[in-house]
């Protein structure tokens, strides 16, 4: 079946040698991954390779995996070089600049096989595999920004845990009085929350608002639109108004975990991404809740993605891997042990099931996720806002004339 639908999309030379060697199984074929993943993930990428590896023999799988940082930028030479991965693990962000570019390879004929079943992959996830109509990837695995908090704070103050309908000025009194000066020096030593000032992670809220961040054909930026205003203003006071934040950039900890780890500060937003370091500190009880709303519920639906070059010399044996590197039991295996929200619906309730906190909160969030829009060039002209939120933040600059600022550079770089 994966032969007939090659047939659609590759040159007859390419299937030939595709189809040779998948019947012929004789002469072993070496096909690379790329991937850009920390040591334990590495570990574990490393056994489920290897698993695949002795259920296929006449495969072998160079694994080239970049932990530097810089892994994105390596990918893109290598693809636009000579020898390009087979088969390659792409963060969302940099999903549609590579198909942009025609690199990739349109992977919709291979899934109609009807032992795949693509319906189990959440369908928002699937949507920001395409690009103008094309399914050139497919979801690894997922993450939604949720509210981590520290239980413990909570209890001594006596307030309830953050409910399901918790609003923005719910959000807002209970970290009026999560933020103490325990000792009346003056010096606040505990804040009830902790904010990131920076790029995507404001969205969340000016979607709460009913807002946007680019118009529908990615042609104007509407950051200088009243919703997104708001919820801009919302986040600057509780720095510079209410104080329950600490000033960005100056407190003593290296990131927002580092914080939250410390026990000084009741509340932060982030994802599963962050599960690892926070299980490592047994002295914090902790747990995760709905993002607060406002005028509706949202949260930024983060992914990523698998994809096969499309000068892919072995793209069947390719195909067979991604296949596998998808599979639910994979997944499965990927939320055990490395806190990886599955991609994958058969996958969640194990999902659940194997969570020491409320693991359920992430999957509910997916009913409410939002893409972040992802535009090609964005890459290139984000540094307009981050420039500006970064002006608000650490100098206090007025959010309606610093958007309107980012937004007017922007749109002239997002003109055709």
């Amino acid at each position: 079946m994966i032969k007939k639908h090659l047939k659609k999309i590759l040159p007859l030379s390419v299937i030939t040698a595709a189809i040779f060697i998948a019947c012929a199984h004789k002469k072993k074929t070496s096909i690379t991954l790329f991937t850009w993943t920390p040591a334990d993930e590495y570990t574990v990428n490393q056994r489920i390779i290897q698993k695949f590896q002795h259920a296929n023999p006449q495969i072998k799988i160079n694994h080239i995996n970049d932990a530097s940082g810089r892994a994105m930028d390596k990918l893109q030479t290598m693809l636009a070089g000579s020898s390009p991965p087979d088969v390659m693990s792409i963060h969302g962000a940099y999903f549609i600049p590579l198909a942009s570019k025609n690199t990739l390879l349109d992977l919709e004929p291979m899934t109609a096989d009807a032992d795949f079943n693509l319906q189990d992959f959440y369908p928002e996830l699937i949507d920001g595999c395409r690009y103008q109509g094309k399914l050139y990837s497919l979801p690894r695995y997922t993450s939604v920004y949720v509210l981590f908090y520290n239980r413990g704070l909570f209890q001594e103050e006596n307030l309830s845990y953050p409910g399901s309908n918790w609003t923005w000025s719910d959000y807002l009194l209970a970290a009026k009085k999560l933020t103490r000066d325990h000792d009346g020096d003056g010096v606040t030593d505990q804040y009830g929350c902790i904010i990131d000032f920076w790029g995507a992670r404001i969205y969340p809220w000016i979607w709460q608002n009913n807002g946007q961040i680019f118009s529908a054909d990615g042609l104007n930026c509407l950051l200088d639109q009243k919703e997104a205003v708001e919820a801009v203003q919302f986040l600057y006071d509780l720095q510079f108004r209410h104080r329950v934040t600490p000033k960005s950039l100056t407190h003593e900890f290296k990131n927002n975990v580092e914080f939250f780890h410390s026990g000084k500060a009741a509340m932060f937003i982030s994802g599963a991404w962050d599960i690892q370091n926070l299980r490592k500190n047994k002295n914090i009880d902790w747990d995760i809740a709905h993002l607060p709303r406002r005028k509706k519920s949202a949260t930024i639906l983060g992914m990523e993605n698998y994809a096969i070059s499309k000068n892919s010399r072995y793209p069947y044996e390719s195909w067979k891997l991604l296949r596998f590197l998808l599979s639910a039991e994979t997944q499965k295996t990927m939320g055990r042990e490395l806190e990886k929200q599955p991609s994958r619906r058969s996958a969640a309730d194990d999902y659940i099931r194997h969570g020491s906190y409320n693991r359920r909160i992430m999957i509910e969030a997916m009913a409410y996720a939002v893409k972040p829009p992802n535009i090609a060039k964005w890459g290139e002209i984000s540094h307009y806002l981050q420039d500006e939120l970064d002006l608000i933040w650490v100098k206090g600059k007025d959010p309606a004339f610093a958007l309107r600022t980012a937004v007017s550079e922007i749109n002239k770089n997002l003109q055709p």
